[in-house]
């Protein structure tokens, strides 16, 4: 095994120090075929190695392909759109040998003028450009398209694009600024990068835009607001009848959609680091019940499971979850509990959990910090909010984005509740049509309309540009 690692770390070394050695003799054919490589088409939902031929299309380069979500998806399946997309690895090559800190990119934006991260910063970004100036020679892109500002990867190929034709249009995807402070710390963040350096920036939400606008990163006439691409097929499938009459005939389901015991609504750990510790301003000293909470939300559902066993129970985290320490306490809190639950068939974990199909097959929700509690809502779905000792009469509750609107939603104040809950929810999946018509204005508030047609907006804000 040793051996095998070592042999890795030298491929790492050799392939790096090659690509080191192309940038600095400037060999933009050799780089433009590795980059090349790297480029696939997303057509109507699928990846494809080779591209199609962009005849009456308008070609969209999505730059970190991996943070999209499902918005390529949607994109690909337009008739007038070409997707073609990469991930950050592929542009770093060309730049990270100019940058010493690749996390730190208002570091060099902000340099002072002749110093070294200065100079640095502008020779990565004249470099970038007598690249694109011969690869898109070779390769048809009406538009670059990035989900974020922050990553020098992204930040040089989408500038010089810009300047050389080829419009820098932002999707971005972090717009569920719901608490006072997340908007202040995102906004305060955002000054960090100056001026925006592209064509427009597309947002979710007013909200969104108006933090561009405040922190002073774009004008109103560089933000357009459309929603969320990856809503409209949701919005869809919760509006067709069939699909919602097959659901019901379907065993019974619950998804807990996993929170950390550790996460920010919670506090921060003094222990931390000055910036993870305060990282949106939120309070440095951890809940005292944060632990408690956690521990007897996954007894009562294990516990629930083992009564209910014609009912399917699932615990979907996020990949990055199951790497964080709160995963721990969740494999000690099923190894403590009295029942077996390796012998409870009807209880598992899927990280891979399709969200939307899911979500509209369930009939009851648990969830806390998350948009998905606004797709539950949009969806007609009994969600309960896990609110056990005093949460909401706590300083850490102004933090939580749905404390205004827990009339609802169903809240449990203890573990006992809980369960009450949700016995009440499985014999009745109904939600009025007065908390429905509030439901929908709050998910329009975030995700702009309920019609569906986020699709045909991007469409026509990106034609206008990349035209």
């Amino acid at each position: 095994m040793k051996v095998k690692h070592s042999i890795r770390l030298n491929l790492v070394d050799f392939i790096n120090s090659l690509l080191v050695f192309l940038v600095n003799r400037k060999q933009y054919i050799l780089l433009m075929i590795l980059i090349l490589f790297n480029i696939k088409e997303k057509k109507n939902g699928k990846d494809k190695i080779f591209f199609s031929r962009p005849i009456g299309k308008i070609t969209i380069l999505a730059l970190d392909c991996n943070r999209y979500r499902e918005d390529l998806e949607v994109l690909s399946f337009h008739a007038g759109v070409r997707v073609l997309f990469m991930s950050q690895k592929a542009p770093g090559w060309l730049v990270k040998q100019f940058y010493t800190k690749l996390d730190d990119l208002p570091r060099y934006i902000n340099a002072q003028k002749g110093s070294e991260d200065a100079v640095n910063h502008k020779k990565a970004y004249e470099f970038m450009m007598e690249f694109l100036y011969r690869f898109y020679k070779y390769v048809s892109v009406n538009c670059v398209t990035t989900v974020n500002y922050r990553y020098p990867e992204d930040y040089n190929w989408t500038k010089a694009s810009d300047r050389l034709g080829v419009p820098f249009i932002m999707l971005y995807r972090e717009c569920l600024l719901a608490s006072d402070n997340i908007y202040n710390y995102v906004t305060r963040r955002t000054r960090k990068f100056g001026h925006f350096h592209g064509s427009h920036i597309i947002v979710h939400n007013n909200k969104c835009k108006q933090m561009f606008i405040d922190s002073g990163y774009a004008s109103d006439g560089e933000v357009s607001v459309a929603g969320a691409l990856r809503m409209d097929s949701f919005l869809r499938l919760i509006n067709q009848d069939i699909l919602k009459n097959k659901y019901n005939n379907k065993n019974k389901k619950f998804i807990l959609f996993y929170f950390p015991y550790n996460m920010n609504l919670f506090g921060r750990s003094a222990t931390n680091s000055a910036i993870s510790s305060n990282r949106y301003g939120l309070y440095k000293k951890p809940w005292i019940a944060r632990k408690k909470l956690f521990i007897d939300l996954h007894n009562a559902i294990i516990e629930l499971s083992a009564e209910y066993p014609d009912v399917d129970f699932i615990i979907k985290p996020k990949n990055v979850m199951i790497e964080n320490k709160s995963w721990n306490l969740y494999k000690y809190v099923l190894k403590r509990s009295k029942i077996n639950v390796e012998k409870l068939p009807n209880y598992k974990v899927d990280e891979h959990l399709n969200v939307s199909d899911n979500i509209v097959s369930s009939s009851v929700i648990c969830g806390l910090q998350s948009s998905v509690v606004l797709e539950s809502a949009i969806a007609g779905k009994r969600l309960i909010f896990p609110l056990f000792y005093d949460y909401l009469s706590s300083p850490y509750s102004n933090d939580f984005f749905w404390k205004d609107y827990t009339e609802l939603f169903d809240v449990a104040t203890n573990k006992d509740q809980f369960k009450k809950i949700f016995r009440n929810s499985l014999n009745d999946v109904t939600v009025s049509n007065g908390v429905q018509y509030k439901r929908n204005k709050l998910f329009s508030k975030w995700f702009w309309s309920v019609s569906g047609e986020s699709l045909s907006e991007y469409y026509t804000i990106i034609k206008n540009i990349a035209r």
